[in-house]
Parts: C-alpha cells; structure tokens; sequence
C-alpha cells in the first residue's frame, strides 16, 4: 500500500253514536310546528396535518432555501477520509454566500497534519496549502468542489425520508451534494481525484431549514500513480442561515 503524504301505531276502538248524526263540517288540517334542532357546535383548535403535507412543506421549503440566490450558511464538519493505507481526521468549516464558497479544513496524517483553503468567487476557485501560496484550481472532474444541495436542482436525488423518530420537529431527507470535494486533500503525491457518489442526509427543521446531517462521497485518485479509493464520511452542523457570511477573494 502507498501511504499519502501530509501537504413517517295502534288503532283507537270505534263507537256507534245514537241520535242524529250531526252534518259533517270540514276543517283545515292542523298542521304543528317543526321542532327546532340544534346546529352542530363548531370546532376548535388546529386541524391535524397529514403526513403528506408535512413532506411537502419540508421538501419545498429545502428547494426554497437551496435556490435562493442570496442564502448564507456556514457548515462545520468532522470525519475521515479513508485511503488504502491510511485514515485521515477530517475537520474544518464551509461558508456559502449565494454562489460563493470558502473552506478550511484540516487533515491529520499519520506523520503529521495538512491544512488547506479554498475560495469560490462566481466561476473562479483558488486553493492555498499550509498557508501557502494560493493558486488557481482546476478541478478533474465536472464535479463542484462545493455544491451542498446538488439534489435538489440538478435531479439526480431529492428523497423525503420521514421525521426524526422521537423528535417532532425535525426531518430527515437525503439528497446528493459535495460539502469536501478530494481535491482538497493537502497531498502532494494525491493527483486525478474523482467523484463517483455523494449522498447527504439532512436533519431540518417543518419548513426544511437544515440543521444538522451527515455526507458520505466514495471516489477514487491516484497516490504516487497508483490508482486508490477515497471514502469521505463527515458529521454536519449547519448555523448562520441567513446571517450575514462575507467571502472575499484571495
């Protein structure tokens, strides 16, 4: 194995009268008054929502969110990034203003620790090594380095799961995003990093505000030319939804 280096009715009886029989006279049938009943009382309190609803308003409230230009967020995430010799603690802090990205993250080697940024402004993304220089990225595959909510535009997974069990609250969806693209694994004998999965189980709130979740991305590069599979997995916790996140270029 090659190590990396660090960089859900009856009848009444009839009588015979005696004497004349009195001339018959006619009268108008009596007719009595209906009874009055009662209007059924009206209802108080909320109506119950159905289960498909509260899908509904999760799931378009995620889209909502995700597809607002001017959204902010920061995630703060810890894991591994697993390799065929070694396993990498994983932590760093990704914040998003509209289109634009920033990360900085930490990896720890077995002979020592990488840190790396990253930039997006619009079209554009920088990187920078153990405060290095920073330089321009090319990335090689089509894949974002940064896309948390991929799923929710780009149709290839969006998938209501149900509520969290024992909180009623919270929500639970899975779609497919990049929160760590390998790319930005700080090794110098890391090259042709490739995405081949990703999958995000968000935990959000009724209207689908994320709060906290976890990101799985299996892939593949070559360390020291020999080609080897990554494994990304990544615990998540969203906060500063909607505050003010300033990225700035390098």
């Amino acid at each position: 194995m090659i190590a990396l280096a660090a960089c859900q009715g009856s009848s009444a009886p009839v009588t015979t009268p005696t004497g004349p029989v009195p001339t018959p006279t006619t009268s108008a049938p009596t007719t009595s008054a209906p009874t009055a009943t009662s209007a059924p009382e009206a209802t108080t309190g909320p109506t119950p929502t159905s289960p498909a609803a509260v899908a509904r308003a999760v799931v378009d409230g995620l889209r909502a969110f995700a597809g607002d230009a001017s959204r902010t967020l920061r995630v703060t995430f810890t894991g591994v990034s697993r390799h065929a010799a070694d396993t990498l603690v994983v932590e760093g802090v990704l914040d998003v203003a509209g289109e634009d990205a920033s990360v900085t993250a930490t990896f720890e080697f077995p002979r020592g620790t990488g840190a790396v940024d990253y930039r997006r402004i619009g079209s554009r993304d920088w990187i920078r090594v153990d405060r290095g220089r920073w330089t321009a990225l090319e990335v090689p595959d089509e894949t974002a380095v940064v896309d948390v909510f991929a799923g929710t535009n780009d149709g290839t997974r969006l998938q209501y799961l149900g509520p969290v069990p024992g909180s009623a609250d919270r929500f639970e969806v899975e779609l497919t995003g990049m929160i760590l693209h390998p790319v930005l694994i700080p090794a110098g004998n890391l090259t042709d990093e490739k995405v081949t999965r990703t999958k995000v189980v968000l935990v959000t709130d009724e209207i689908g505000r994320p709060v906290s979740g976890t990101w799985t991305m299996r892939g593949q590069g070559r360390v020291s030319g020999q080609l080897q599979e990554i494994a990304i997995d990544l615990e998540l916790a969203f906060s500063r939804l909607g505050e003010p996140v300033r990225i700035v270029a390098p």
